[in-house]
């Protein structure tokens, strides 16, 4: 008898037909006043898993013009695991024009690890004003 499709035999599948799940953060903050750092959203990659950031972004818009100009951001960072936290991701606003905006975008170049971390942040250390920010983050893990 001959036997065909041992699991011998048989290749691993692709990284995306690996028990995938897909991750997905999105946050809308509007007409927000001058802030510290503040976390928007965090993910650990969790034991087995990988995960491939498939897109990013971050965007600024002035809705109301500052009193004292600064620097405003929404960035996303990485921890490897065991290393350091490290932007990935940063979209700078130094503009006191109602409606400036600045926006980035990351498409899928990035490979996540067991344990490594992903996060969104946003900041504004001007005195009055607000900004808008949207920020959003897709992920796909699957079995490492």
């Amino acid at each position: 008898m001959v036997r065909v499709g041992t699991p011998s035999a048989v290749a691993r599948p692709a990284w995306y037909d690996r028990n995938p799940t897909t991750q997905n953060f999105y946050i809308s903050v509007l007409n927000q006043a001058p802030h510290t750092t503040t976390e928007r959203f965090s993910r650990t990659i969790p034991a087995g898993k990988k995960a491939m950031v498939e897109v990013g972004q971050c965007s600024l818009v002035r809705r109301t013009a500052a009193t004292t100009l600064q620097a405003a951001q929404a960035f996303l960072s990485i921890t490897p695991s065991g290393g350091y936290e490290t932007p990935l991701l940063t979209a700078h606003l130094f503009d006191n024009t109602v409606g400036a905006r600045a926006d980035a975008f990351i498409g899928q170049s990035v490979t996540l690890n067991a344990g490594d971390i992903i996060k969104g942040y946003t900041f504004d250390s001007s005195t009055g004003g607000a900004i808008d920010y949207n920020m959003c983050l897709k992920i796909t893990e699957f079995d490492a």
